[in-house]
């Protein structure tokens, strides 16, 4: 070194001495790195992926920057503004794709979020010029919009969100909260008593929950239901700053005044009070954490009083029909699923003796993989893979189309001892939203006090009524393979591709309200035979009329070269045709017709208490849905991918409609639709 002393240029060596600079980020920086590398790695990514991925490594970038020389100085320089001028790009991007995929439309929200790295450029800018304490002010009211501006649009997000989206957001909320809770937690604490500075350090710690929050949220959403954890969170931390507080500040003082009194030191006195202080939390908890849940999780809280409710009310059922049936409107009641079905065992199968909702539920045998894995499950069979791994169950080949026809997402056994007395089917949730660990404890509940109520009932009484429930029941489903039968061909049950088309009146309610019965009953049976003769004339099978409604099979019981196409021409002429039969006001019918191709069971099927032909399964699902989408689309007839391709001209008029959101579903789907013209006067749909 050289220094000047009294007036006189002097020189001098020091000795460096080592020092070691702590970056806490850094702990913050590894998480998000292996979080973005594990979630790109692990499969297919999708684009709110890529977004996390980008916007994470280039934070991982900024903050692990080091320098020693002075090139590496400059080095570092570069990297860090570098990686600041992109970082709000980056995160704005990821918060509009989290977590449905889908940014808003437009190029403006590309535009917009590049204006605060015009501002941190400007910032930097004046750091280098030596304008120190304008560019830091510049740096933080930067972050600091950010921040906000982040945050409404986050909070619009949710609120156009679906209830599957809102349980991934509400994960990431949770990780934020956990990351820096404890941090602005230690922050404070530390600068009122500097001795606990060592606390401030320890808070960074937590960082990594964020980004293993946002793995939980992508991955295993339905890990945990997110619901609780967020109130008992809540419920903990409101009563740990309670008694935080009270421990620095009000137990010192009555520590100090109560030790002339009962004359004991005042450090003794502040460990028993903080004892008695920390003893309160638990109980305080039982009472604080259902007033959290009754303001902010409304749908949970109801849930578990309904519940709560329904447990006793079991109990004043004098005979197994009423216990089946409080059960079975109980739970339709309360979880609102799509479809509700009661089986009880039968004369040797398992048939429904309960169903809510327009499925036509097939009996079980006694013999079935799903009876035999119900057998042996104290706990609910949850089918869906939704947010989480579904369990593990061994079903046959029925079984599995079965299910996918009623669309059970869960199977509730009711077992007494070893054996399986019932079981319950419950649909998706009419909300959208998933069954959490916390739904299916409280089925288990039910099941368990359905088993216990069912020891009050007599054996043969059970099995009386479940005769007398079968037959309120029945339902007329009218063969469709008589030809077949008579040929002496084969009817064996198994899985094969076919085409399924369903078709439905536009405005049936309202076109039935103004006409006698007698009219009703013409028009539906001119309607019936009208499209009857159209599927036979394409070589399809008529599997079911329902009201308004028909489900017709192509390509079975005997094969069909060219299914596809026969299907589609006949949804089409049965579209032409409908519209043109004749009903009285000279008003005519309208019809939605929904056509889809793919792997079903087909076979003979025992239904409550008589054998029919069918077709179940994902595709039959899949061609009611569209048909219902013909209403949201303005369509006359509505296509999957697989018929589009194989149906050939016939379907080449066909409007492709992409990335359509289908109900009880979690991707979007590729449709194809057809619009034909409406004769004058009909049915408004």
């Amino acid at each position: 070194m050289v220094f000047e002393k009294q007036g006189e240029l002097r020189e001098t060596s020091l000795a460096l001495i080592p020092v070691t600079i702590w970056r806490p980020l850094l702990i913050a920086s590894l998480a998000l790195a292996a979080s973005a590398l594990f979630l790109l790695l692990r499969g297919r990514p999708t684009p709110t992926v890529r977004s996390y991925f980008y916007f994470a490594m280039c934070w991982a970038f900024a903050t692990t920057a080091s320098f020693g020389s002075a090139a590496e100085f400059y080095v570092t320089c570069g990297v860090i503004t570098c990686g600041n001028l992109v970082f709000f790009p980056l995160a704005f991007h990821f918060v509009f794709q989290f977590p449905d995929d889908r940014a808003p439309p437009g190029y403006w929200h590309r535009i917009w979020p590049w204006l605060f790295s015009v501002a941190v450029g400007l910032s930097a800018f004046l750091q280098l010029t030596g304008h120190m304490r304008g560019g830091e002010e510049g740096f933080t009211g930067t972050f600091a919009l950010a921040a906000v501006v982040m945050l409404g649009v986050a909070t619009w997000k949710y609120r156009g969100a679906d209830p599957l989206a809102r349980r991934q957001m509400k994960w990431v909320l949770f990780g934020i909260y956990c990351a820096l809770g404890p941090l602005a937690f230690a922050g404070a604490t530390s600068n009122l008593d500097p001795r606990l500075h060592w606390l401030w350090l320890a808070s960074f710690s937590f960082l990594p929950l964020f980004p293993l929050s946002l793995v939980v949220s992508v991955v295993r959403f339905n890990l945990f239901d997110i619901d609780r954890v967020l109130s008992a969170t809540a419920s903990y931390n409101v009563l740990a700053v309670l008694v935080g507080a009270g421990a620095l500040v009000v137990v010192p003082r009555v520590a100090e005044a109560a030790s002339g009194l009962v004359g004991i030191s005042p450090a003794t006195g502040q460990v028993v009070l903080s004892l008695a202080l920390a003893a309160v939390v638990i109980p305080a908890h039982t009472r604080l954490r259902p007033q959290i849940d009754r303001v902010f999780f409304k749908e949970r809280f109801a849930l578990d009083h309904g519940i709560a409710e329904l447990l006793p009310a079991l109990s004043t059922c004098t005979d197994a029909r009423g216990l089946t049936e409080r059960t079975g409107e109980g739970l339709h009641r309360l979880f609102r699923p799509e479809a509700c079905i009661v089986y009880a065992a039968v004369e040797g199968s398992y048939a429904p003796v309960f169903v809510e909702g327009r499925a036509v539920p097939p009996a079980f045998g006694a013999t079935s993989p799903l009876v035999a894995s119900l057998a042996e499950r104290p706990t609910p069979l949850s089918l869906s893979a939704i947010g989480r791994r579904p369990d593990e169950a061994a079903l046959g080949p029925f079984d599995r189309a079965a299910l996918e026809t009623l669309q059970a997402e869960v199977v509730v056994p009711v077992r007494q001892d070893d054996a399986l007395t019932a079981f319950l089917c419950l649909g998706p949730k009419r909300s959208g939203d998933v069954y959490t660990s916390t739904d299916l404890s409280l089925l288990s509940a039910v099941a368990e006090k359905v088993s216990t109520e069912l020891r009050r009932f007599d054996q043969e009484e059970t099995i009386r009524e479940g005769r007398e429930m079968q037959q309120a029941l029945r339902r007329y489903v009218p063969g469709a393979v008589a030809e077949q039968i008579g040929s002496g061909g084969d009817l064996a049950a198994g899985e094969r591709e076919v085409s399924v088309l369903f078709v439905d009146i536009r405005g049936y309610t309202g076109f039935a309200e103004s006409r006698k019965a007698e009219d009703i009953f013409s028009t539906i049976n001119l309607y019936t035979e009208t499209v009857s003769q159209i599927v036979q004339e394409h070589a399809g099978s008529v599997v079911e009329f329902n009201g308004d409604g028909m489900m017709a099979v192509f390509g079975a019981p005997r094969k069909l070269a060219h299914k596809e196409r026969a299907v589609v021409e006949a949804g089409r002429e049965i579209v032409k045709a409908v519209g043109g039969l004749p009903v009285e006001d000279g008003e005519t019918l309208s019809v939605g017709v929904g056509i889809a191709t793919g792997e079903a069971f087909v076979g003979n099927i025992q239904a409550v208490d008589r054998m029919i032909w069918s077709a179940i399964g994902n595709t039959t699902n899949l061609a009611a849905r569209l048909q219902s989408l013909t209403r949201e689309l303005g369509a006359s007839v509505v296509i999957d991918t697989a018929t589009w391709e194989r149906a050939q001209a016939a379907a080449g008029d066909f409007d492709k409609r992409p990335d359509v959101p289908i109900r009880g579903r979690r991707e979007t789907q590729d449709v194809y639709s057809l619009t034909m013209p409406r004769v004058a006067g009909s049915t408004p749909a």
